[in-house]
């Protein structure tokens, strides 16, 4: 005869007044607004990676050439070969810095813009941040939701997800909080 051991006696009944935490709770997508002031902050601080390019061209060595101003022939002040040299260099150093820290900031959930607005961007899936590589696919796919008149940022407005063309391409979402 084999002898079962008894079943464990039930969990005693919650405490009266007791709710039952929800565990499962729904992302709050980041509207049009906040993404827009990010993206603005963004842009900013992108600003100021060019502004070292941009003073080499205003304070470089220039020379007197030639030129037209309103239609007009004139005598300019013409930035040198070798300003506008390194002027191109600090400004592909800069972009490209611009372009890694912005991305390895992403990848890890938010930008400056999505820092000071409360927005991170997520995978579709997990909620977890999406990485670095997913984050330079995103960077890029910007440039593809601008070219038909910005419809891909647009998207998100009728999107359940509240997606652009780029989250959708990197299976990304941008949540409040």
């Amino acid at each position: 005869m084999n002898m079962m051991p008894p079943p464990p006696p039930p969990p005693p009944p919650p405490p009266p007044g007791y709710t039952a935490y929800a565990v499962a709770q729904t992302q709050q997508y980041a509207g049009f607004g906040s993404r827009l002031g990010a993206y603005i902050i963004d842009g900013l601080v992108g600003f100021l990676f060019a502004v070292p390019t941009i003073a080499v061209l205003m304070a470089g060595p220039k020379h007197i050439g030639a030129c037209t101003v309103n239609h007009e022939p004139r005598l300019c002040e013409v930035p040198n070969t070798g300003t506008v040299a390194i002027a191109v260099l600090l400004g592909a150093v800069s972009l490209i810095a611009y372009a890694v820290l912005y991305c390895r900031r992403v990848g890890r959930g938010q930008s400056w813009g999505h820092q000071a607005v409360g927005i991170r961007v997520a995978d579709a899936q997990t909620g977890q941040p999406i990485g670095t590589g997913r984050a330079v696919g995103r960077f890029f796919g910007r440039y593809l939701s601008a070219i038909p008149c910005y419809l891909g940022f647009l998207w998100m407005l009728w999107d359940g997800r509240k997606q652009t063309w780029h989250d959708k391409l990197t299976n990304s979402v941008v949540t409040r909080g």
